[in-house]
This record gives C-alpha cells, structure tokens and sequence, in this order.
C-alpha cells in the first residue's frame, strides 16, 4: 500500500476444487497482484479423500502452497468423518471459509464472529449437518484509516435461493456485526441469495450493492450444472461498500475455475 495504492481484493468459492488444476492456474496468476484472497467452499483435511462429488479434501493445503506469499487463516462451518476406502480409519473433514492476506500487508486485527447456526445438507456428503455460518474478517491500516474486509458463505438450502426466516435472520446477523465495526467496510462472498430478496436489501441498506452498481449479468460461470437451462440462478455472489468506500474497479470476469465466477475489487484505502 505505498503511496495509496488500490489495494486488491479476490473473492471466490471455489466449488472445494472440484476443477483443481484451472483453479490454482488462475490463482497464480492472479496473485502478483492481489493483496487478499476471500475464499468459501475451503476443505481443510490432513490429507485427500476421494469424494464422489469431486471436492478436494486437502484444497487449504493445495491453496497454500500456490499462495505461498500469503498467510491464511481457515474457520470451520461444518465438518464430518469420512469413511476411507483403503480400511484407514475415517479422517476428519472441516469445510469453512479461508481468507489469505499478503505477507507485509499493514492488519490491525482480523476475526471470525458467529452468524447463525442451523441444519443444512452439503454437496460433499449425504445427511443433515449442524452448521455454524460465521463471518470472517480482517482490518486494514491505509493512510486514510484503513478499513474492514469481511468474508461470507451463506446457507445453500432450500436451493430456490429465496427468502425464508432463517436467511433473513442470517442477513439481520451480518448488519449487527457489520455495524459494530466503525469506519468503510467491505462485505463479500457467496450468499446464496437471489437479487431480487429482501435478505439481499437488508443487507444493502445504507451500503452499495456493487454487482447492481455494475450491472453484473450473472455470477455464475459455465461450468454451473444449471447453465442455460430454465433452472439457472444468475446471482449468489455479492460484493458491499459503505458508501466512504472508494472503490477504484470492479470485476466479474468469465473464467471457468469454478461454478462461480470470481469477484475483482480494487479499493483506495
């Protein structure tokens, strides 16, 4: 951040590496540039476990390898033991969120708080899990102050990506602990929500929405099982300023590292 330099931001849920190898490419050569790295779907287990929906059990692993330059830090959502089919005992899968921030960047401090916590299916496993949903964060020091980046993965089901009371709820949670932290403040990740919600406008209340903001057609990528079909959700991805954010770009570009499209923000600290 010498000399006020935008300072860059990635966010992506990255599908637990289910297309591995286009994913870290992308990651790589993104990371020259990037100052902090959002991530959801993170699978973060000592070692990898075939499953049958293609997700990488060790992807922190394989994560921070590629981002060497960067320190990560990884909180839990849900996990579960998964069976081995080699006879091994199960090993223990977390699956949360992972944020990785460039070595020698000026932070002040950085947290994860809870949001809600309620039963969800996930796309890894059969069954019903308890699942903690929770906000991670971190704060910038910048010549004028700094600011927050706040990383979030919201609840999946039902998979209409509408309204119902518990993602309203969700949304209500992540103002009350947005609004405890003073100052410009970013809010980005993968919200399983349609635009059109009032979980979405809760959460741009008083904030700028930049997917509106920039006309964003779609978040979602070609490699969606749903892609140009009638099924197709052309939103779950959101990205929100305060308004004494000055946000120098904004980017979705239409690459094909995950079922979701990544975010580009550059922002003036």
């Amino acid at each position: 951040m010498v000399d006020a330099q935008p300072l860059r931001i990635v966010s992506l849920n990255t599908w637990g590496g289910k297309v591995l190898q286009p994913l870290l490419w992308f990651l790589r050569q993104q990371a020259d540039t990037t100052d902090v790295f959002c991530f959801q779907e993170i699978l973060h287990a000592s070692a990898n476990v075939p499953l049958d929906c293609g997700f990488r059990t060790d992807l922190y692993a394989e994560l921070s390898t590629t981002l060497h330059e960067f320190e990560g830090r990884f909180d839990t959502v849900v996990s579960w033991d998964q069976p081995r089919a080699d006879g091994l005992p199960p090993i223990h899968v977390p699956f949360g969120l992972a944020t990785f921030v460039r070595r020698g960047l000026p932070i002040v401090d950085r947290g994860c708080e809870p949001i809600i916590v309620h039963d969800d299916t996930l796309d890894a496993v059969p069954g019903v899990f308890r699942t903690a949903r929770k906000l991670q964060w971190i704060r910038v020091r910048g010549p004028s102050g700094g600011f927050l980046i706040a990383n979030f993965h919201g609840m999946a089901r039902p998979g209409t990506k509408l309204d119902n009371e518990e993602r309203l709820e969700q949304s209500r949670a992540i103002r009350r602990v947005m609004d405890r932290h003073s100052g410009p403040a970013l809010l980005v990740g993968d919200f399983n929500l349609l635009a059109e919600t009032l979980s979405v406008r809760l959460l741009e209340y008083g904030r700028r929405n930049l997917i509106a903001e920039y006309a964003i057609e779609t978040t979602r990528s070609k490699l969606n099982p749903y892609y140009g079909t009638p099924q197709e959700q052309k939103h779950a991805n959101f990205a929100f300023a305060t308004p004494g954010l000055d946000i120098a770009s904004f980017r979705v570009p239409d690459v094909e590292v995950s079922d979701h499209l990544p975010m580009l923000i550059s922002v003036r600290p």
